[in-house]
């Protein structure tokens, strides 16, 4: 009889799921990923015991202890190649990696014959119990971190959990990228992110590519505006530098929502990146360029800056707005939350279109319900604000007929 069961992995990790018999663990993989579709069809979901001494092995190891035992497992289908790769894969130490190419040096020199990195490769990838035998731990050559049937992402976790140095390693960018950001940027970029925004629950970040330019994403980061959770308020000043250095320079590689969390962190510790920032802002004609925008949520973090910030709201176009709106959120000066109303009050008695291809509409609501809560001005002067916001999230409300 064929059994399955689930591990249930730290957050940083796509959970587990094992296959055995009641004799031997045969398969350990990830779920959701290329070798979760070797599952046995008609297993039966049980924890038998070799599952639990696998469950027992996985505990110590994602605690970063030496398990000190091995569960009993049992290979099919194995050949004396096969084999020959699983013994070297085993001798590889926690924490360092080999590339296929030195792993075929050593099974040629262990076991006699040739071994071409590409025969490796092949049995790497076949290899059907992740983690205890660690074909993680074979690299690219170059360090290039690719060639994982448990995905990328699962590979560069588990890598970092066992404290490898990836300086030396990048991802392996595909063959028809047109324009690439440095691959260690993109790789140690979704390691910070995934460590500030697993502990709340959003996953692990991901690369993701359209037209061959990297974008960092969270799958499970979809709110926009203020009302989504901080998610960068735990790092060190080191890591939020790297971010924020990384944002200026690569502003394409975020995904909106998490380049509004990036801004965020402007407003927090823009400090950290001010002599960069002042020449960005200083330079840069916003009145024809909005691509930039979020940038200027580090005026946010600036104290005296709210003058430039009242001048700014009237150049800066309707798509490059959001990162100003962020810093008037974080500025405390009333004369700008002044402003700022004047401004939306102008610009919907301007443009019948007002907020209807960008999230304007949605800033303008956060607001009133800021100035509201906060007692920021009187419901008259806010109140036709109110009915506009109201008129076009509900129209029936305001319907005569």
């Amino acid at each position: 009889m064929k059994y399955i069961w689930t591990y249930k992995t730290p957050e940083a990790f796509d959970d587990l799921l094992m296959y055995g018999d009641d004799e031997a663990l045969t398969g350990l993989w990830f779920r959701g990923s290329r070798d979760d579709r070797r599952s046995v069809r008609g297993c039966e979901r049980r924890e038998t015991p070799v599952f639990r001494d696998t469950c027992r092995w996985l505990d110590e190891y994602f605690a970063g202890r030496d398990p000190g035992f091995t569960p009993k497992y049992r290979i099919e289908d194995l050949t004396p190649f096969r084999q020959a790769v699983i013994d070297e894969m085993l001798k590889i130490p926690f924490g360092t990696t080999v590339s296929y190419g030195d792993l075929a040096k050593a099974i040629a020199k262990s076991h006699g014959g040739k071994a071409s990195a590409r025969a490796v490769g092949g049995a790497v990838g076949w290899n059907p119990i992740c983690i205890i035998i660690p074909c993680h731990r074979v690299i690219g050559a170059g360090g290039e971190l690719t060639g994982y049937g448990g995905g990328l992402g699962n590979k560069v976790s588990l890598l970092a959990h066992e404290g490898a140095d990836f300086f030396d390693m990048r991802v392996a960018a595909p063959k028809d990228a047109k324009s690439e950001p440095d691959e260690r940027l993109v790789r140690l970029c979704v390691q910070i992110i995934g460590r500030a925004s697993v502990p709340l629950g959003y996953g692990r970040p991901r690369c993701s590519r359209d037209g061959g330019t990297a974008t960092i994403c969270l799958d499970a980061l979809v709110q926009r505006g203020m009302d989504a959770p901080y998610i960068f308020g735990d790092l060190d000043d080191e890591d939020a530098k790297f971010l924020l250095e990384s944002f200026i320079d690569f502003r394409s590689l975020y995904h909106f929502d998490l380049a509004m969390q990036l801004s965020r962190l402007l407003t927090e510790r823009g400090t950290l990146v001010r002599a960069r920032m002042g020449r960005i802002i200083a330079k840069t004609d916003w009145s024809s360029n909005g691509g930039d925008g979020l940038l200027l949520a580090y005026l946010g973090s600036v104290k005296g800056a709210d003058a430039q910030i009242r001048r700014l709201l009237d150049i800066v176009p309707e798509d490059g707005r959001d990162g100003l709106f962020v810093a008037c959120w974080k500025s405390p000066s009333a004369r700008v939350q002044k402003k700022l109303l004047e401004k939306f009050e102008h610009w919907i008695e301007d443009d019948p279109d007002f907020g209807s291809s960008t999230g304007e509409a949605a800033w303008l609501g956060a607001f009133l319900v800021k100035w509201m809560r906060e007692g920021e001005f009187p419901y008259d002067r806010l109140e036709s604000l109110v009915r506009w916001h109201l008129a076009r999230q509900s129209p029936k409300l305001f319907d005569e007929s």
